[in-house]
């Protein structure tokens, strides 16, 4: 074995080790995990961020980063809401939301159906019209928590979306339109959602952008696609400004620019791997060689280390 072959092994291993690590420390679906568990130290430690980003539209971002960032949209038509985590973070989120405006909650609207993003829907579906697409509902139907980890017992009917749609929506809410936005596309899962607040000019990007200096998880178990989430994000990258502040589905509050950036990093490693690809090159062959250089900073992020990066795309090729 060369000297280089070798040094791509070692660097091979050391990644595929890595994926494993973060796989139990921060990718819900990456792996089985021990969903209530995981809920339970949610519950226990989270504490929620406030920032004002407009008049009425506010961003509550998690801290330890457990669960998703929400959006809040507080004002005379009453609360909104972008997310609700899992169900022990809910006492907190109601509290976070009542320092905001007090009152009940009327809408809930999901980015997808994940558990660290509508695992809380049954402590809202009582009271609140829980908006998403219609796939999202198709999930939490099959008691799915994310990817391969499903709940022992069926989700409550709270928990369900009771509108759904197909396509895009809009509500007419505290003197704006909030558009929510399916591109069309399977990315992040078969069910994700933009939500543009327009005069507000904000948008919750929901977990195609997680805003966390690496590559994104992609849900193959349920169609997820690595080439719909870059062409999704290509076409919010048309909705938005220099203005624009994008609450990401995690990390810290995100700007036009961090969005280009991510695309383009996305964009151009699916293309390499796609000339790697055509070019004869097996899936073992492209990972042990590794992505370019220029990609380094990104193959160690939390959610999806290089090589099972690599996997996602070249699987969605085949799609």
């Amino acid at each position: 074995m060369t000297e280089n072959k070798l040094k791509n092994r070692v660097r091979l291993v050391a990644r595929c080790l890595a994926a494993a690590v973060t796989a139990l420390v921060a990718v819900p679906a990456a792996a089985q995990l021990d969903i209530d568990d995981w809920a339970k130290r949610a519950g226990d430690q989270i504490v929620w961020h406030q920032t004002q980003l407009s008049d009425t539209v506010y961003m509550l971002l998690p801290e330890p980063g457990l669960a998703g960032n929400l959006a809040v949209s507080a004002g005379e038509d009453g609360i909104l809401i972008v997310d609700d985590a899992m169900m022990p973070v809910v006492p907190k989120i109601k509290a976070a939301v009542a320092k905001i405006q007090e009152g009940r909650i009327d809408f809930v609207v999901n980015t997808h159906y994940h558990f660290d993003h509508a695992g809380g829907n049954a402590g809202f579906g009582a009271d609140s019209a829980i908006v998403a697409h219609a796939n999202v509902r198709k999930r939490l139907l099959e008691n799915r928590h994310a990817g391969a980890n499903f709940s022992a017992t069926p989700f409550p009917s709270e928990a369900l979306p009771i509108v759904t749609f197909n396509e895009s929506v809009t509500l007419h809410w505290n003197g704006e339109a909030i558009d929510v936005i399916f591109f069309g596309n399977p990315a992040h899962t078969d069910g994700d959602v933009a939500i543009y607040f327009r005069d507000s000019n904000v948008v919750h990007a929901g977990d195609q952008f997680p805003n966390l200096g690496g590559y994104p998880y992609i849900d193959r178990d349920v169609g997820g696609s690595a080439l719909g989430l870059r062409d999704n994000m290509a076409q919010l990258l048309e909705i938005v400004d220099d203005e624009t502040q994008i609450i990401p589905g995690h990390g810290p509050l995100a700007t036009k620019a961090d969005l280009q950036k991510y695309h383009d990093y996305v964009a151009e490693t699916i293309d390499h791997i796609d000339r790697q690809k055509r070019a004869g090159k097996s899936l073992e062959d492209v990972q042990e060689d590794g992505l370019p250089e220029k990609y380094a900073p990104y193959g160690n992020g939390p959610l999806s280390p290089e090589p099972v990066w690599i996997g996602y795309v070249w699987a969605s090729l085949d799609d």
